[in-house]
């Protein structure tokens, strides 16, 4: 298989993903999920149960988010796609705290509040609407975007807007291309590509694994026919 990109040194959090089984990958996956996918990200309920995994995360998204808000004069404040993501960015916000930065912190519902009305009983937000704050909007990843643009719109209901997407593991399936050409800029710790790289040049998977992965991987994207998309 040809080199995605040049061997990295370790990373503990992709060899954590793997042991805690966040990140499957060929017989796995099947075994796990009985899904015939050959690669599957789920940060879901084995993470929540190891909080030192999940702070290592959170401090990942949070430096990540200070990078890209370098010079930024706004505050910056972090909201989680419900129900994956909203840990996540509360561990962002709280990680934001051992490193001497605000990372302030506002929450999604799946649907609106059901109170009769007023300000916040129709809203699907909580937390303070401070337009002047820069919002980071976090998921676990990105693969068609929808969730991306629902989270969007959710949040111009509470009069507030997105400033960039940031998720953990970006699928290359032609979501963070669709988002930016709606002019949210989309950013991600992983690419797809990258970590089945790092897992098959770490013993993890063999090689023909991971072509399978790959090969999966371009044959399926959410990019409309025009744009090269199947």
């Amino acid at each position: 298989m040809a080199r995605l990109f040049p061997a990295k040194q370790a990373d503990p959090l992709l060899d954590a993903f793997w042991e805690q089984g966040l990140i499957l990958m060929g017989k796995r996956v099947e075994e796990e999920y009985a899904l015939r996918t050959p690669v599957f990200v789920n940060l879901r309920q084995r993470l929540y149960d190891d909080l030192e995994l999940l702070n290592l995360l959170g401090t990942a998204l949070c430096r990540k988010i200070f990078e890209l808000a370098a010079g930024a004069p706004r505050p910056q404040q972090v909201v989680g796609i419900p129900d994956t993501a909203t840990p996540l960015a509360l561990a962002a916000a709280l990680a934001s705290r051992e490193s001497g930065k605000s990372l302030l912190y506002g929450q999604l519902r799946k649907q609106p509040a059901a109170y009769p009305g007023g300000q916040s009983g129709a809203c699907a937000y909580m937390g303070v609407r401070d337009s002047s704050r820069e919002i980071t909007l976090i998921d676990d990843v990105m693969a068609s975007g929808k969730t991306k643009i629902w989270a969007i719109d959710y949040l111009r209901e509470a009069g507030l807007d997105a400033a960039r997407i940031l998720v953990v593991v970006d699928r290359g399936q032609g979501g963070a291309r669709i988002l930016r050409e709606r002019g949210y800029p989309v950013h991600c710790l992983y690419d797809i590509r990258g970590v089945i790289e790092y897992y098959l040049a770490t013993g993890r998977v063999d090689e023909r694994t991971a072509r399978k992965a790959v090969d999966w991987l371009d044959r399926h994207n959410f990019l409309p026919a025009a744009a090269g998309g199947g």
